[in-house]
């Protein structure tokens, strides 16, 4: 088998180009480089992936993480068991714990043909970066989950979501990336989006920042757009009526930089977002508060602070609800008119 050393350089990126179509070359030559290889890139994917470790900090881990392996004489051959011992050890070691990631076995494990899931998941009050193996970048909101399979990146690029996510697809002519909702799909060669897609809503969001997406639908062919730079599709599930509007993208993205932008939002809407980006229970308990609407940009400011803020101009009060036997529970807060 040939030096995995030089397949390590290709997946983290420390390889010029030339060098790489070498590798590249050289892999698809031996089917247990290719394995390796696409494995490895799940290794860099889980070492990568983040709530807020910039990508050169991850670069540096996976540098620390080669250097804990055996000599290049004695790893040429190190079976992919060995291979996946070390970097568990690693991730452990590091202790990646802003981000929840879970492989599930459908018929086999690493190493060999058979297919598993990976799933990863930004709980409430978390936001969550992820690279994946085809080098995409997927940002994960409050309170939503993405999942593919461990042939991502070989023969698709299909991503399951449930929540909101967004997507830097990287290009690939041959295997189009698929952002999949129950059936909705987003489909796309390489390109900036994001899909606002929480379970209980009655619309799919789609807002393209830059490139060129597909929307279509598993079960009905004829229907099908294509979306360009500064609009956003909704789809509303009920009547499955599609809505084009013009808009500007970085209203619907800066999430993913930790800043909350509203601009005349419903306050159903306010306080959805508000209750998974903070991981609190918003009781409402004068229905004349939904007829409010909410203008500001929140941009990491405590939870007391925002509060505050809607106190002032949408003329309500909120109480907050601390149950001290129940120190792991989110915080209840209470809306009323004052």
């Amino acid at each position: 088998m040939m030096d995995i050393n030089k397949i390590w350089s290709i997946v983290v990126g420390e390889s010029n180009e030339a060098d790489k179509q070498l590798v590249l070359a050289e892999i698809e030559q031996d089917k247990e480089a290719q394995k390796v290889y696409n494995e490895l890139k799940n290794i860099w994917a889980l070492l990568s992936s983040t709530k807020e470790m910039p990508l050169a900090e991850a670069n540096e881990m996976y540098s620390r993480f080669k250097k804990q392996l055996p000599s290049a004489s004695n790893n040429r051959r190190m079976s992919l068991g060995s291979l996946f011992k070390y970097a568990a050890i690693f991730i452990l070691g590091v202790m990646i714990t802003s981000l929840s990631v879970y492989l599930t076995e459908r018929k086999g494990w690493m190493g060999s043909d058979k297919e598993f899931i990976q799933t990863v998941v930004a709980d409430k009050g978390q936001i969550s970066k992820v690279i994946l193996p085809d080098s995409s970048v997927v940002w994960i909101n409050s309170g939503s989950k993405i999942t593919y399979n461990s042939k991502f990146a070989r023969n698709n690029r299909k991503i399951d979501l449930v929540g909101q996510a967004f997507f830097h697809a990287a290009h690939n002519e041959k295997i189009p990336f698929v952002v999949d909702v129950n059936g909705f799909l987003v489909k796309v060669l390489g390109t900036k989006f994001d899909v606002n897609a929480y379970s209980g809503e009655k619309n799919i969001r789609v807002v393209l920042e830059s490139g060129r997406v597909e929307l279509c639908q598993s079960s009905n062919h004829d229907f099908k757009y294509t979306l360009s730079p500064g609009e956003m599709a909704t789809f509303n599930l009920e009547d499955k009526k599609l809505t084009i509007d013009k808009v500007k993208p970085e209203l619907f993205s800066s999430w993913k930089e930790g800043v909350l932008i509203f601009r005349d939002k419903p306050m159903t809407e306010v306080l959805d977002e508000l209750q998974r980006r903070y991981n609190i229970d918003i009781e409402v308990k004068d229905h004349d508060i939904y007829k409010s609407v909410f203008t500001a940009r929140l941009s990491d400011e405590p939870l007391d602070k925002v509060l505050k803020s809607m106190e002032f101009s949408c003329s309500l009060k909120a109480t907050i609800i601390r149950d001290p036997q129940k120190t792991d529970s989110a915080l209840k807060v209470i809306l009323s008119k004052p």
